[in-house]
């Protein structure tokens, strides 16, 4: 049986490619929803398609023009195997020769789909982009997989218009590709589409296209003078009262036990230094200069280290006391998992989110207190430059952001203003 596909029915497909075996087979993943596919390395074209009941299916996918065309080999395990699954698929394509271009050969600029190319940028551009840190292609990986190859993988990568890209963003944006992901063992992200999700996709998508420009699989990128409305800036930052009850909430629960003593100290942390949440969750004893008053963090490990170098976090006197309360050692993670000192500590969204409702934060984020920490700071009259450097921005451009957060001088400068008008008029009475 052969049908036409429409992928963007398809509300949540996972491809991966492996080289296949009845082994592979026999032990791949079974989705919680949606559909799993395992790409044979070997002949191109062929798959298993993987269903939530159990269900594995051999398949084989050419394309007709831009069109994708699907036909059912037969079950896995009931009659078929891998060898004569792909005897049978060779079989196939060898009749079907004239509705695809080469599909025994290696991806040519016509015949390299968009699926494909998100595996070679992948695991290729580690190689060519080694100032990239690890953690920014582990979040490129999430938003190429799960919103440009459930929405046009199948489409031809040199056939791309225009057109096929804002379509993809206007679906993200509807939320076409929102779903849960399992992500680790008790892991799950919850994707909900958006103007955020679709900005970020954007910026991946187009990193690829030009990697792929540049090692000559693509002459243009069509993606190139698109763009996504930005999303209004939050303006959420503790106010003097919310700071000390945020303090008051942690010390009571803590106290109860109610929460994790040290999710409760990682939030004050966040708070008093102004660091970012993966640079203090990931953080390690070794990274920890008590006798120079800060953190150094490797360029590797914060933001803009590819720019700034090595990142020094001043410690005041507080977060020295929090830190010397957790043990230090000569080594290992200053947070480490319940589970396994190997690894960092989780799961802290779930603390944060008990503490803001009995504080009464309302939707406040943890990263919301790193504005926290930029406002108190302009508050205190602190200069821009250095408020940008503790931060760790590439530049002060990033900082200015944070001007608007409190309106204590733009206040003043009214009042004064207010007052000059009114003695002028005065005078002139």
């Amino acid at each position: 049986m052969s049908v036409q596909l429409n992928f963007r029915e398809v509300d949540l497909l996972v491809s991966r490619h492996v080289d296949l075996s009845d082994d592979v087979i026999e032990h791949s993943e079974i989705p919680s929803m949606g559909e799993i596919r395992l790409w044979d390395q070997q002949l191109k074209g062929l798959h298993v398609r993987v269903w939530p009941s159990g269900r594995k299916s051999f398949c084989v996918r050419w394309c007709a023009g831009r069109k994708a065309c699907l036909h059912t080999i037969g079950s896995y395990g009931n009659p078929w195997n891998t060898t004569d699954a792909r005897t049978k698929a060779a079989e196939f394509l060898a009749l079907n020769r004239k509705h695809f271009n080469q599909p025994l050969l290696a991806p040519t600029k016509d015949s390299l789909t968009v699926d494909r190319l998100c595996d070679r940028y992948l695991n290729e551009g580690p190689l060519t982009k080694m100032d990239k840190r690890a953690s920014s292609w582990r979040i490129d990986a999430m938003n190429l997989n799960r919103h440009v190859r459930v929405l046009i993988g199948h489409l031809p990568a040199a056939d791309l218009k225009k057109s096929d890209v804002a379509q993809m963003l206007k679906d993200i944006m509807d939320g076409r590709t929102a779903g849960d992901f399992r992500t680790r063992w008790r892991g799950l992200a919850r994707v909900r589409g958006g103007r955020g999700s679709a900005e970020r996709t954007l910026t991946a998508f187009k990193a690829m296209l030009n990697w792929a420009i540049a090692q000559d699989l693509l002459s243009a990128n069509p993606a190139k003078s698109l763009s996504v409305p930005k999303a209004p800036p939050r303006e959420r930052f503790l106010s003097d009262a919310e700071a000390i009850c945020l303090f008051a909430t942690l010390k009571a629960r803590e106290e109860d036990g109610s929460i994790n003593s040290k999710h409760a100290n990682l939030i004050r942390l966040l708070l008093l230094t102004g660091a970012r949440k993966s640079e203090l969750m990931a953080l390690r004893w070794e990274e920890v200069e008590f006798a120079r008053n800060g953190i150094l963090l490797s360029p590797e490990r914060t933001k803009s280290g590819r720019h700034n170098g090595i990142r020094r976090i001043p410690l005041n006197t507080a977060a020295k006391e929090i830190l010397s309360l957790l043990e230090p050692k000569p080594r290992g993670f200053v947070f480490p998992s319940a589970c396994s000192s190997s690894n960092h500590m989780t799961g802290i969204q779930k603390t944060w989110k008990r503490i803001c409702q009995d504080a009464q934060l309302g939707n406040m984020r943890l990263h919301d207190l790193r504005h926290s920490f930029a406002s108190f700071a302009i508050a205190n009259g602190e200069n821009i430059v250095v408020i940008a450097d503790v931060l760790g921005h590439a530049s002060t451009r990033m900082t200015e952001r944070y001007l608007h957060l409190r309106d204590d001088h733009l206040n003043a400068l009214s009042e004064r203003t207010g007052q000059r008008i009114l003695s002028g008029i005065g005078v002139q009475q």
